[in-house]
């Protein structure tokens, strides 16, 4: 069992589909934005954290600099050229040992963010999953094993039970040389672990409201 130490948040898209004009970690809800909780859930494990910058990351910067100074921020100045696998992979480049990659527009509840890490030192690679709730989903295909829930395919053409969660564990070597989106490079080592999570992802106008709804329905 190898426990997870490293987590690495990709914060560097410009959130072109919310057209916020600043990156969507630093929206607001109750007065926390997103980066705050996600940097709060993961102070509470002992995980060294790399963000990953590049649109507006001054505001990051100064974020993190007065909030955050703690964590290592990683620049991905070829933010409009590339994806989410590239930032991940630029933000565990140093890192030793397995990782959590995350994308930065996440509210994770943090008691099955707990119980998922738990379940990653028992897998080489575990894969987040979640019940669907995104306008522009990616569906997972799974089955039953002995262990649990087994990733067996995505895709965005027919809805199934499950939704990829945009959170997932393993090496940090993981992402290097990914050409395409994360979840086409993990489609590549199918069958994968999975695991449930319990979480809101503001990708769109929609689900920013759903996620309003999520922080009131938790407290969070």
């Amino acid at each position: 069992m190898q426990p997870v130490e490293n987590a690495v948040i990709a914060v560097a898209g410009l959130g072109s589909r919310l057209g916020l004009g600043h990156p969507k970690c630093m929206l607001e809800f109750t007065g926390v934005t997103l980066l705050t909780r996600m940097i709060r859930m993961l102070e509470k494990y002992p995980l060294r954290i790399h963000v990953v910058v590049g649109y507006r990351e001054d505001l990051i910067i100064d974020h993190c600099a007065h909030y955050h100074p703690q964590v290592v921020l990683v620049r991905n100045p070829e933010y409009r050229t590339t994806n989410t696998a590239y930032s991940l992979a630029m933000g565990a480049q140093y890192l030793n040992g397995k990782c959590v990659f995350l994308d930065g527009d996440l509210i994770v509840h943090p008691d099955s963010f707990r119980y998922f890490l738990q379940q990653a030192s028992r897998s080489d690679v575990l894969v987040g999953l979640c019940q669907p709730n995104t306008e522009h989903a990616v569906y997972v295909n799974t089955e039953e094993s002995a262990n649990g829930l087994l990733v067996t395919g995505f895709t965005r053409n027919k809805r199934t039970r499950h939704e990829w969660a945009n959170i997932f564990t393993g090496p940090s070597t993981l992402m290097n040389d990914a050409p395409n989106y994360v979840f086409e490079h993990l489609a590549k080592r199918l069958p994968l672990s999975g695991q449930m999570l319990d979480l809101a992802e503001v990708d769109t106008a929609t689900d920013m409201q759903k996620a309003k709804l999520f922080v009131l329905k938790y407290g969070l």
